[in-house]
């Protein structure tokens, strides 16, 4: 069983933290030992916990970086894990990740490797966290492991960041768009529509579709609200459905631009990964698997399942790539002549910067590419509004001048 305990140390500090035992007097007794005055203590449901853990908002981003980054330091500076763990937990302010250190240390203190430990929280600490912090384990260089991680989650995280913030400009102006539009179709159009009807007279083309598509919006919004159920609907299906993620993910590899630049982050992301696992000194076979399931596309997924299927029976690494339609003869090139002079790590890490620049080339040109079609767009559709309620009356100005 699991309690959460508050306690004072010698210092008359109080300190909040998480043990495992058998029963209530056990965990007291437990504490007692580590020299902590109990002020009070209460079992503490597993599930509950770890659902609370896993919907705190930014630490799956935060927490796996600070932590690898922390640990290894202290690691390579002498400190036992069950030390550094505990320094790690007293420096963090965020309740769920003192709680989540906290419990990674109670479970190494009671003889579970971190890596088992781990697990308890796959929502934080994927499969490849998860599989190389064992690997350093057993090999006795967790220290190393850990940095190799922290340098993979920073430059994945920097990756997101410039990916995200390339979109953040073009969001905006779509929805201030949307906006003005909504305006102009719930308020300003509404208000024209009862003067051209007092008008008694033909209207341009332009103004009769503005009225049908503002009248169509205005008296049967719940239309469209039951569309937008239906769509979210049917995009929920779909993740669950495996013949429409996989024909999803083939349609984003071959979309017209954005295919391109979605490729090179899954191979950006491939080279990365395994060559940080080969530094950490997991074997070929055994680093290729672990990587099939980080590949969020379902066809990149499978191309590395299947390379890793021919170099289980005797294929080198490039010439499992060359079987694929999946990954760029460029890679396959590199990496065989990393094969070739015994420094395939580097070569994967050459490659992966490779890509990672011509990345954020290729989100600058699709920034500046993107930004002035949407402002036409939505411009386009804003001068139509504007024209088609003008139009109306410039007729109408026109008739009083001949009166």
């Amino acid at each position: 069983m699991r309690f959460k305990y508050s306690a004072l140390d010698s210092t008359g500090r109080t300190v909040n933290g998480f043990i495992e035992a058998d029963a209530t007097l056990t965990a007291k007794s437990e504490i007692r030992s580590r020299g902590l005055y109990t002020i009070s203590i209460g079992e503490l449901a597993e599930k509950s916990f770890r659902r609370h853990s896993h919907f705190a908002f930014g630490i799956k981003q935060r927490l796996p970086i600070q932590l690898a980054r922390q640990l290894s330091s202290l690691l390579k500076g002498g400190v036992p894990l069950f030390q550094a763990l505990t320094i790690i937990s007293n420096q963090l302010e965020a309740e769920k990740e003192k709680e989540i250190v906290g419990y990674l240390r109670d479970q190494v203190r009671g003889g579970t490797p971190l890596s088992d430990a781990m697990k308890a929280y796959p929502g934080i600490f994927d499969e490849l966290f998860v599989y190389s912090v064992r690997a350093g384990e057993k090999s006795g260089a967790l220290d190393s492991i850990l940095t190799y991680q922290a340098n993979l989650l920073e430059s994945r995280s920097v990756l997101k960041g410039k990916i995200k913030a390339a979109l953040v400009y073009p969001a905006i102006m779509v929805v201030v768009g949307i906006g003005v539009l909504l305006f102009l179709i719930g308020y300003v159009v509404p208000m024209v529509i009862k003067i051209f009807e007092r008008m008694n007279q033909t209207l341009p083309l332009p103004t009769k579709l503005l009225i049908g598509v503002t009248g169509f919006i205005n008296n049967h919004y719940y239309v469209l609200f039951l569309a937008a159920i239906a769509l979210y609907a049917f995009i929920w299906w779909g993740k669950r459905n495996t013949k429409v993620m996989r024909a999803w993910d083939d349609f984003l590899l071959k979309a017209p631009v954005f295919g391109s630049l979605y490729l090179m982050v899954s191979v950006s992301r491939f080279a990365r990964i395994i060559g940080t696992l080969l530094k950490s000194g997991i074997p070929m076979l055994q680093s290729i698997i672990v990587v099939s399931g980080a590949m969020k596309n379902k066809i990149v997924s499978e191309a590395v399942i299947k390379m890793a299927e021919m170099v289980e029976g005797g294929a080198d690494l490039s010439a499992a790539m060359r079987s694929t339609a999946v990954f760029p003869t460029y890679v396959a090139d590199m990496v065989s002549v990393g094969e070739s002079s015994g420094n395939i790590e580097e070569m994967l890490t050459t490659v992966s910067e490779y890509y990672e620049a011509n990345i954020n080339q290729r989100i600058t040109a699709f920034t500046a590419m993107i930004e002035p079609v949407i402002i036409l767009f939505i411009g386009a559709i804003i001068a139509f509004v504007l024209v088609s309620i003008l139009l109306p009356l410039f007729e109408m100005n026109k008739l009083l001048i001949k009166r």
